[in-house]
Parts: structure tokens; C-alpha cells; sequence
């Protein structure tokens, strides 16, 4: 390869590297604004439905894939097959969330456990 076609080449390499900056700078700032969006979802499901955050704390999982899922019951079930705190356990910490925690959770599809 000759001098000149690898400092063309070089030069190619460069430009793109000017050119996808913002680009990529763009797509982190997405995926902040993304994050943030879904914290503050969250949060305000858990605010309308402390049995749904009481669940999603008891076995680690993200309200809004649980929500979001096209099988929930299945993703709840796989979700408590991969728990380590016993169903009984999942049962009274939902429960305990408050009145109507149970109702809210059939009220979305959803058992009050698996």
C-alpha cells in the first residue's frame, strides 16, 4: 500500500471520528434520559401500588419489565423460580403492603405470587 492511499485511509478514519462523536454523545445522553424516565415510572407505580413494589423489592426485578412483559404471569414465575426468599415469604411482605395490595396486583394480571 502506498504512502498516500494509507493517508487517505487516515484521513477517512479521522473524519469518521469527528463526525460520530456527537453521535455517540447523543446516544449517552438518550440513555440517561432513558434511565431516568424509567426510575421516575417506577417510582410513581410504587407510589400507586405499594404491593407491586413490595413484590418487584421481594424478588429483585424491575416493575416496569414485569409490566412490560407479554407473558407476566410466566416472567412472575421465573422471577420467584430464581428467588431466593420463599413464596410465603413473597405473600406476607405483599400483603403487608397495604389494603387492597392483593386486588391490585389481580387488577394487572398478575397472582399475588406465582
Amino acid at each position: 500500500m502506498s504512502s498516500e492511499a494509507a493517508g487517505s485511509i487516515q484521513e477517512k478514519v479521522n473524519e469518521y471520528s469527528v463526525l460520530v462523536a456527537p453521535v455517540e454523545q447523543a446516544i449517552r445522553e438518550l440513555q440517561l434520559a432513558r434511565g431516568m424516565l424509567r426510575a421516575r415510572a417506577e417510582d410513581e407505580i410504587h407510589a400507586l401500588s405499594p404491593g407491586l413494589a413490595e413484590l418487584s423489592e421481594a424478588l429483585g426485578i424491575s416493575t416496569l419489565d414485569l409490566l412490560t412483559a407479554s407473558d407476566r404471569a410466566g416472567f412472575l414465575r421465573d422471577a420467584v423460580a430464581h428467588s431466593q426468599v420463599p413464596v410465603e415469604e413473597i405473600r406476607r411482605r405483599v400483603l403487608q403492603a397495604g389494603a387492597g395490595a392483593g386486588e391490585q396486583l389481580r387488577a394487572l394480571g398478575l397472582p399475588e405470587t406465582a
